[in-house]
């Protein structure tokens, strides 16, 4: 991609949180460091996220009921219009972008091609859950990279990802809230880009059960969302892509069987609850809280 026709492009962070009073710090420190706005919109926290996104330099706006992710986004989203900001960049609550990263971010959405743009996303953990959970997501990564290379639709969903504000709306109501901005995007004429020099890191799933449970609800935000740019939707970029992340790193393939069983109980499981009012409900309203460990180092 070329990088001539860059503007400046009056851009805020956000950070959409819920219990995150143990990782909130780093990335709000580091999009500050980076000379950036930081909006952190507390989804009803019952900890001090709040206070400690303050004190590190964040302007706070606070949901008094929790009602999920996308929800928080939809505020942000509204506050990021309202105060005439022509793009946001969103960092997950427990990411750890490279040092930079995100001022990288923001040079792509600089660019007049560009609609919206996401990082890749690496887990950092230990153990089975973070094995499988590292093939998944270099399968997601290599997927978006095919994606880019023919021409298609690029999937947005990541960890860290911007968007020029003209061509989004509210997300309120949906499951991949990430997902849904990629779509917008892409249905307003923009164009989505993978941008694979940037990087942010993030806590891999702890247990085989949040890693089911983070693959079903992601296959039920899918699901509601119809057509879904996923490359785990696409059954040919699915399986390039599986094939890729094994010869570029061929310990993984000793994760596949395990990764594969989690994933067709994650789809049966999502499929079977995708026309339940209630369960769609209480998956759009999820946190990850309580559910895997935080980042206990920087990453640089």
């Amino acid at each position: 991609m070329s990088r001539a026709g860059h503007r400046p492009l009056r851009t805020l962070v956000v950070i959409c949180a819920y219990n995150e009073e143990n990782s909130i710090a780093t990335p709000v420190a580091q999009a500050i460091r980076e000379g950036f706005e930081v909006l952190v919109v507390d989804d009803g926290s019952e900890d001090r996220t709040s206070e400690i996104a303050k004190a590190h330099g964040a302007e706070v706006i606070r949901n008094d009921v929790r009602g999920g992710k996308a929800l928080a986004l939809s505020r942000a989203i509204s506050y990021a219009k309202e105060h005439e900001y022509e793009a946001i960049i969103e960092v997950g609550a427990d990411a750890v972008p490279v040092e930079g990263g995100i001022s990288r971010l923001y040079r792509y959405l600089t660019l007049p091609s560009v609609g919206g743009v996401s990082a890749r996303q690496i887990p950092l953990g230990s153990g089975p859950a973070y094995r499988i959970d590292e093939l998944m997501w270099s399968i997601l990564a290599e997927g978006k990279s095919l994606q880019q290379r023919l021409g298609r639709q690029v999937h947005l969903g990541a960890v860290m990802y911007g968007a020029k504000l003209r061509h989004i709306r509210a997300v309120a109501g949906v499951i991949n809230d990430d997902e849904f901005v990629g779509i917008l995007v892409s249905r307003d004429g923009g164009k989505n880009y993978f941008a694979e020099d940037c990087v942010a890191y993030f806590d891999a799933s702890s247990s085989i059960k949040h890693l089911f449970n983070r693959r079903k609800r992601m296959i039920l935000g899918h699901l509601q969302l119809g057509k879904s740019t996923a490359p785990s939707m696409q059954p040919s970029i699915l399986t390039a892509a599986t094939l890729l992340a094994i010869v570029k790193k061929t310990s993984r393939l000793m994760w596949l069987v395990p990764a594969l069983i989690i994933e067709i109980a994650a789809r049966l499981s999502a499929f079977r609850d995708s026309r339940k009012v209630d369960k769609l409900a209480e998956y759009v309203r999820w946190h990850t809280h309580g559910m895997k460990k935080p980042i206990q180092r920087h990453v640089t």
